[in-house]
């Protein structure tokens, strides 16, 4: 009888290390918030449980402060650089998102994002979670003060963060909470679709102009995804006109890069005038001062600008057609707004506003459309 103890102490220590390792592996710790939600399996960790990757069933959530994700909005809808029947690169008319519904989350309520950055990582990577969360989930409200203007939302299949500091703090976490309830969430950030394009043109040598707080977002995920890149994050301050800073960003490059080049420049900004910077380009071409001709020497002839609203699209277009998830319908795309708003009880909810609300507050500008392929 002993014996037959001992075998079966063996056998269940055996069970549970097997039971362990069949759990995804974590190096790094997620955040207290993501174990609350993995520990109440009747909630939230529920709602995520039922979400499914395969199936052309769901909406595009596109997810960002309010005035980067109204224009990658934008950009996504108005998108027509490939042919609908064969996926070649060439206009048919027809919107390349056809039939999909996209699900626009404005998050007014904890913008600006930099500021959490900041001041309290931890509460940003919580914020992505929160948002990602509201996007699976199929209610809304038309009043954030009246729990009983609640609406019917759609279930999100595909998840765009249109910022990049939600890549750094927040994407591990969504990632981890889905993996917790044994699913995978199909999440796109402007930080890997702009280094992905950046690699696929052939770059060798780029710098990416944006926030201090974005740097290590950028440069783990050019250590993961494009090694072959030679990746410089550039930080600059103090200057609020943009040709100017462009040329202050050109500055920092070279103190930093003495005789680098560059092939492109990856914005982190999804609002940045594209006209404004190609201007500025074709100036500096012109050598007219010394410091014209010395930033010329920085710029390859192959150079230009990358920036997140056509790299997210083209990223978008590509997975929906790789992994089979567009709907198929000949249709234009549907779209629905949402912004976030305090609720009673000290949460942010998303509340539903109208296009024409946002017509006034973004302005289309020319963007860079790489091929799509």
């Amino acid at each position: 009888m002993t014996h037959m103890k001992h075998i079966l102490t063996v056998l269940a220590f055996v069970v549970a290390f097997v039971s362990c390792n069949e759990r995804p592996v974590v190096v790094r710790d997620t955040i207290p918030y993501v174990k609350q939600l993995a520990a109440d399996t009747t909630g939230t960790f529920r709602l995520v449980h039922t979400y499914r990757t395969a199936g052309t069933k769901g909406s595009i959530a596109v997810i960002g402060e309010p005035e980067a994700a109204a224009r990658l909005a934008d950009a996504l809808l108005s998108a027509d650089r490939v042919d609908n029947i064969d996926g070649r690169s060439s206009q048919d008319r027809l919107p390349d998102f056809a039939g999909e519904t996209f699900d626009i989350l404005m998050d007014l309520y904890n913008a600006p994002y930099l500021r959490l950055a900041a001041s309290s990582p931890d509460s940003l990577r919580e914020v992505t979670v929160r948002n990602v969360v509201t996007a699976v989930d199929t209610v809304a409200y038309s009043n954030a003060a009246d729990p009983r203007s609640r609406l019917s939302k759609t279930r999100a299949k595909v998840f765009v963060l249109a910022n990049s500091l939600l890549s750094e703090y927040g994407a591990f976490d969504v990632d981890t909470l889905f993996k917790m309830a044994g699913r995978e969430a199909i999440i796109l950030t402007p930080v890997e679709a702009m280094l992905r394009e950046a690699a696929r043109s052939g770059c060798k040598s780029v710098a990416v102009w944006a926030p201090a707080e974005a740097r290590s977002a950028y440069e783990n995920a050019a250590k993961k995804l494009t090694p072959q890149l030679e990746v410089t994050v550039v930080s600059t301050t103090g200057n609020d006109v943009l040709r100017p800073a462009f040329r202050d960003m050109l500055g920092t490059y070279r103190s930093l890069k003495p005789g680098g080049n560059l092939d492109a420049v990856l914005l982190d900004s999804f609002t940045v005038s594209l006209e404004e910077l190609e201007a500025e380009k074709e100036h500096i071409h012109r050598q007219i001062t010394e410091e014209d001709m010395a930033f010329d020497r920085i710029l390859t002839p192959r150079f230009r600008f990358i920036e997140p609203n056509a790299s997210l699209t083209a990223a978008l277009y590509r997975l929906l057609r790789e992994r089979n998830l567009f709907t198929h319908d000949i249709a234009y795309p549907v779209v629905r707004y949402y912004q976030t708003e305090e609720n009673l009880e000290g949460d942010f909810v998303p509340v539903e506003v109208s296009a024409a609300y946002l017509s006034a507050q973004t302005k289309s500008e020319p963007a860079y459309v790489p091929d799509i392929d």
